[in-house]
């Protein structure tokens, strides 16, 4: 019973300052990408309902990120108030192991990733691409091009496209991959360059691959140009483009699983694993902030706001450099998505043993086998 009461008056504390941080976070975002469509509103006069509109479409990628930012706050101001009145003390001398006291504390973490990632996977595909499209309908259509670029997206008989780059104006693509499912063995095209014609496309300075059961080449030949036949006008065939924010996981790794992981398509593969690393955050910051919150306190809230501040900073630092390195090729896609929650659940792990005094006694017993008889 005392247990349960401890766990409830913990969560209480941590979930104020939580619905805060997404208040606060939610304001900050939204107000973002007011400021960036300010230009279009003014020179455009689109409405205030389609405004309103795109932002609601555009509110679950916000939550996606606003959630694990708060629950890093949240923590850290809840524990940092217990701890400053000296309750995480007086809950310990009732007979309570740090670690017991923490549990809700990672329980809270725990939902929020399962939360994030629910979001991430089953609402905001489909909210991205629903706000996309009130983009192209509204009055902005002309300073977004029609042909979106590096994205992934299925075409008639049965195949797969993807555009490394477009000008529009002089109907070129480059980059170009296409891969045909249908047919007695799966076939590979790539080609430097393109250029659409109605329903027909001409590719110059390519490859044709031939592909076995198990995916090795048994057949390749080149060519300087050949002519495909799409079977759908440009307007309609482009618009079935997807980006990976507009996909799930599932769909993303189709397309990571038939392209591979190469120069050319880690960005997608980074994106595959962030899926499940951005959400995963708000577990890795439990971790992280219940020490952290604990040792704040004593510099009181504003501390523990500035810390909070810090901590994400690096976070966002460091997933900067790590997805821009696996983008290029530089590492890993899964370290790439995964990098910043390895560092900080190191760091998280650290922080927590020496809070509970692990380390210490660690290095006491290490003294004593080492002191001469």
């Amino acid at each position: 019973m005392r247990t349960r009461i401890a766990d409830r008056y913990i969560l209480q504390e941590i979930f104020a300052p939580f619905l805060l941080g997404v208040g606060a976070f939610l304001v900050i975002l939204v107000g973002d990408i007011l400021y960036t469509l300010a230009e279009f509103i003014a020179s455009r006069q689109v409405g205030a309902g389609t405004i309103v509109e795109l932002l609601i479409y555009k509110l679950p990628a916000i939550l996606v990120i606003t959630f694990p930012v708060s629950t890093l706050v949240g923590i850290v101001l809840g524990l940092g108030r217990l701890a400053k009145d000296r309750e995480i003390q007086a809950v310990r001398l009732a007979g309570f192991s740090l670690m017991r006291i923490f549990v809700p504390v990672f329980a809270f973490g725990l939902v929020t990733t399962v939360a994030t990632f629910a979001i991430n996977e089953i609402v905001a595909p489909w909210a991205n691409r629903r706000a996309n499209a009130v983009i192209r309908r509204a009055a902005f259509a002309d300073a977004f091009p029609q042909i979106r670029e590096q994205v992934f997206f299925r075409g008639p008989g049965n195949r797969v496209y993807y555009i490394g780059s477009a000008d529009d104006a002089h109907r070129e693509l480059r980059n170009v991959m296409i891969y045909e499912l249908e047919g007695p063995v799966p076939r590979l095209i790539t080609a430097g360059a393109a250029r659409w014609e109605g329903e027909v496309w001409h590719l110059y300075g390519g490859v044709i691959r031939e592909l076995d059961e198990q995916g090795f080449t048994h057949y390749e030949a080149g060519f300087a140009q050949m002519d495909l036949v799409v079977g759908v006008e440009g307007g309609s065939f482009f618009a079935g483009q997807r980006t990976p924010e507009e996909m799930t996981a599932r769909e993303l790794h189709q397309y990571v699983s038939l392209f591979g992981r190469g120069p050319g398509n880690a960005r997608f593969a980074v994106e595959y694993y962030r899926k499940f690393a951005v959400p995963f955050a708000s577990a890795i910051f439990a971790l992280l902030a219940a020490p952290l919150g604990a040792r704040a306190a004593q510099g009181g809230r504003f501390v523990g706001v500035g810390v909070s501040i810090a901590v994400l900073f690096v976070y966002y630092v460091l997933m900067s450099i790590s997805k821009a390195m696996g983008t290029i090729g530089g590492l890993d896609p899964f370290l790439a998505a995964w990098a910043p929650n390895l560092c900080y659940g190191l760091a998280g792990i650290t922080l927590w043993a020496h809070e509970d005094g692990w380390l210490l006694q660690r290095r006491a017993l290490g003294a004593e086998t080492h002191v001469p008889s």
